[in-house]
């Protein structure tokens, strides 16, 4: 901003004023600096509580986890052999539908079983377990994501939040200013312009807190629906997040992710899956082998004792024509193992590039906040003193004071948006590296 310059006889009132703003400014100048003190539970609502009230009560999270359970489910049933076959009936019975009319006439009774040698059942159920492993790593993929839209919301409403109080801190100085200019202007020593553009910015400050509080709003309604609370739910106030330190490399990092990241997992079990369901397909073109025995009961004949018969079976398939399209199936799955690999790959090296970018801007934020809270802040403060005594020297105009206020104000915001964004990178670091972030279904029964 610039304002016209214009030597202005000075009061004993307004030099009182001046160090008054003084004092305030240099208090409102430590809050980016300072933390403040933990509050007592309960007071607050803290990062870890809203992330656990998150991924138990979101039905995007219950959601996943059935799924989980029902995967699990298919694992036993893949694997079981087929039922046996029960078989009731009568041979050689006469047209006449009479028991005794023919010797060879008999009573059926007889068992079958389905004999799958092949070992074709065993890898179907190594398919379903690879698949139920598949779909826990989906609900831990959700989870995380839910976590990350849980904290980005949490840090948003705070400090955003805390920006809103600064500015409401500025706002007040800035009205002061304006009463101040007002009165000088009575007196004769400022002039119209010094009040006019001091209550411009006093009413921009106006527009701008609102902008901010309704950003303010709109965190809190997300984190209620994360939460799945009700928008209207009067919530704690947030307490202060933790402050992550950024390491000097991002090898640790990237082994984490290795370990932990759940989709390059998922899509490794997934290709593990179609393995297994080719390989079962390969074994079914193999004769299926069936398995048979049968009892027959003959009616008695006065000339001739009665014999029961027994009967024993093994059948086989003949794959003339199953066998390719099993082929032709176990084909088309390996294709989709060899893509899964490879999407899998191509995943791990976007995922390393990833860190290693979040990593670098992450670095630098925490370098650039540091620069404003140990350097940029303090010599603000320092400077405005100097102004402040050259203003009571009657070496310096009302609008030049002002400005160097406003210097301070926008750096203090600065501060305060680059820690959010600094929280903001380290949440998503957090995505790809942190362990599993609830227990299985299994482990919670």
């Amino acid at each position: 901003m610039s304002y016209p310059s214009s030597a202005i006889p000075r009061s004993i009132s307004a030099i009182a004023f001046l160090c008054i703003l003084a004092g305030v400014l240099s208090a409102a100048d430590q809050s980016p600096i300072q933390s403040p003190s933990p509050p007592a539970f309960g007071d607050s609502l803290r990062i870890e509580t809203v992330v656990s009230q998150v991924l138990k009560t979101n039905d995007k999270a219950a959601a996943a986890r059935y799924m989980e359970i029902s995967a699990m489910a298919k694992i036993g049933p893949a694997g079981a052999w087929d039922d046996p076959m029960l078989m009731v009936g009568v041979a050689n019975l006469p047209t006449s539908f009479k028991f005794n009319e023919d010797m060879m006439t008999m009573k059926m009774v007889g068992l079958s079983q389905k004999i799958p040698y092949a070992g074709q059942k065993g890898l179907q159920a190594k398919a379903a377990r690879a698949e139920a492993e598949a779909s826990a790593m989906d609900r831990d993929e959700i989870e995380r994501e839910l976590a990350l839209a849980a904290r980005l919301a949490f840090f948003e409403w705070y400090y955003q939040a805390r920006i809103v109080e600064d500015m409401k801190v500025q706002r007040s100085l800035m009205a002061d200013m304006v009463a101040a200019a007002t009165a000088n202007l009575t007196a004769n020593q400022a002039g119209q312009a010094d009040v006019a553009m001091a209550q411009a910015d006093l009413w921009r400050m106006d527009a701008e807190i609102l902008t901010m509080e309704q950003m303010v709003d709109e965190a809190r309604y997300m984190l209620c629906a994360l939460m799945g609370l009700p928008t209207n739910t009067i919530l704690p106030p947030p307490a202060q997040p933790p402050t992550a330190s950024v390491p000097d490399a991002p090898d640790s990092w990237i082994t984490a992710a290795n370990v932990n990241y759940p989709v390059s997992k998922r899509m490794e079990r997934q290709a593990d899956g179609y393995g297994f369901s080719a390989a079962s397909m390969r074994r079914m073109r193999w004769p299926m082998l069936e398995l048979s025995a049968s009892y027959g009961f003959r009616a008695d004949f006065p000339m001739e004792e009665p014999k029961n018969m027994v009967g024993f079976q093994a059948t086989f398939s003949l794959p003339f024509f199953s066998g390719h399209r099993q082929g032709d199936m176990a084909r088309s799955m390996e294709s989709m193992q060899l893509s899964m690999d490879a999407e899998a790959s191509q995943t791990r090296r976007e995922v390393e590039a990833e860190i290693k970018t979040l990593h670098a801007k992450a670095q630098r934020l925490s370098q650039s906040l540091a620069l404003y809270t140990e350097r940029i802040i303090p010599a603000d403060n320092d400077g405005y003193q100097s102004m402040l005594a050259s203003y009571a020297a009657n070496r310096m105009t009302l609008t030049d004071l002002l400005e160097s206020a406003m210097t301070i104000y926008r750096d203090h915001i600065a501060a305060r948006r680059q820690a959010y964004e600094l929280a903001r990178t380290m949440a998503e670091i957090e995505k790809y590296v942190s362990g599993p972030l609830a227990p299985t279904p299994a482990a919670k029964q």
